[in-house]
């Protein structure tokens, strides 16, 4: 208890230390710390948009679970989110079904409340699974599989997912997995397409030094490596280009049909020491400058500065990118990639830079500042840590 207050004290001091420098380093400035609009009685408002006498009905009860999930539970094509609401014999809410993450099934049962209703028994499966065990990660196997908005019929095509690509797994069900894609989106993948792997090995999948594949190429077994395809790169001689495919074969790939696909390190680094000079500047709701900036236009102008031009808001910002974290497997973060927090209702929030080594970089009240996520450092924040939903990466 006594350290933890000492850290909070800390953090108090530094932050207005940071206000001081900054403020007095611009003469005549007006910096001010401008808040976020607040979300006090956020959901009273949102129920009243449905029933404005906030009198709930049960057999509107699937429309209210979709209306929460089409206002606060992000895009259905990104965020996992299946909910069938019932009424019990003694007049309570039950729910059946899955959802992603623990705030967004807190907000919901709020919701509800706020409709009237008790939710008296959640039967809510929270994601990933627990039935897939530690192979919960997965690597196409065959040249392609489709991703589609369900496992049987009707359904459609949502993605399509290339050999090698990574996938996160988050629930089996008819000899389909429902997973993330690389870029993303949620879908459900034939089983027999998929060799599933433990964190380890999915991390050693592919390497940063990786080749993508620019044209087809079809190897001896018959099997087309299709363009676009990121393969992992093997130790070579003679300027060979010899590759591992998922399941561990060597291949050797003709120079003219791939190149290797490294990170352009110098833009990263521009955008990180162009975001580290706003540290200490003054949050202010909507701005993109020293004077005073906000999470998402940090992120914005700090990846400008390379000719990256990403939306305004964190929510749109998260759209872009490969998938490379969630929040049950981060080991995948790097120097440079965009992280994406979660609000109290379940909808995202926030976003910061990521630096390495736990740390990233964040606007919010009352400055611009680097916190970790890390249990171990001073400068940890638990809030932010178990809100935490996804890592993207803009270069890949």
């Amino acid at each position: 208890m006594k350290h933890h207050v000492r850290r909070q004290t800390l953090k108090f001091f530094t932050y207005v230390l940071l206000l001081a420098l900054h403020f007095y380093g611009y003469a005549g400035a007006k910096a001010q710390v401008v808040a976020p609009p607040s979300l006090d009685k956020a959901l009273v408002k949102l129920a009243k948009q449905i029933e404005p006498d906030l009198d709930g009905r049960a057999e509107r009860l699937p429309q209210y679970v979709e209306f929460f999930r089409s206002k606060l539970a992000n895009d259905k094509r990104l965020f996992a989110f299946d909910v069938r609401p019932s009424v019990s014999e003694a007049g309570d809410v039950v729910l059946r079904g899955y959802i992603e993450f623990s705030q967004t099934r807190r907000g919901l049962v709020a919701f509800l409340e706020t409709l009237g209703f008790t939710v008296a028994d959640e039967k809510l499966e929270t994601l990933p699974s627990s039935d897939l065990g530690e192979k919960m990660y997965g690597l196409v196997k065959t040249s392609h599989t489709l991703s589609y908005s369900s496992p049987t019929q009707p359904r459609s095509v949502v993605t399509d997912c290339l050999l090698g690509e990574q996938l996160y797994l988050l629930r089996e069900e008819a000899g389909h997995l429902l997973v993330h894609s690389g870029e993303g989106y949620l879908g459900y993948v034939a089983a027999e397409d998929v060799y599933r792997v433990n964190a380890k090995k999915f991390d050693l999948f592919p390497t940063v030094n990786a080749v993508r594949m620019i044209a087809d190429h079809t190897i001896d077994s018959g099997l087309v490596i299709p363009a676009g395809a990121l393969l992992k790169k093997l130790p070579s001689q003679d300027g060979e280009i010899v590759c591992a495919l998922p399941t561990g074969e060597v291949v050797e790939l003709p120079v003219e049909k791939c190149e290797l696909s490294t990170p352009p390190s110098d833009g990263i680094e521009r955008a990180i020491r162009v975001g580290k000079q706003m540290l200490g500047t003054p949050y202010h709701w909507g701005g993109k400058t020293t004077q005073g900036v906000d999470c998402s236009g940090l992120v914005q102008v700090a990846f400008s500065t390379c000719g990256v031009h990403l939306p305004r808001d964190s929510n749109q910002q998260f759209l872009l990118g490969q998938l490379v974290a969630t929040r049950w497997h981060r080991s995948g973060l790097q120097r440079g990639d965009t992280l994406y927090f979660l609000g109290t209702n379940g909808r995202i929030r926030h976003t910061a830079l990521y630096l390495g080594g736990d740390r990233y970089l964040q606007a919010e009240m009352p400055a611009v500042n680097i916190r970790s996520f890390n249990p171990n450092h001073d400068d940890y924040d638990d809030r932010r840590d178990k809100s935490f939903a996804f890592g993207k990466r803009l270069w890949q």
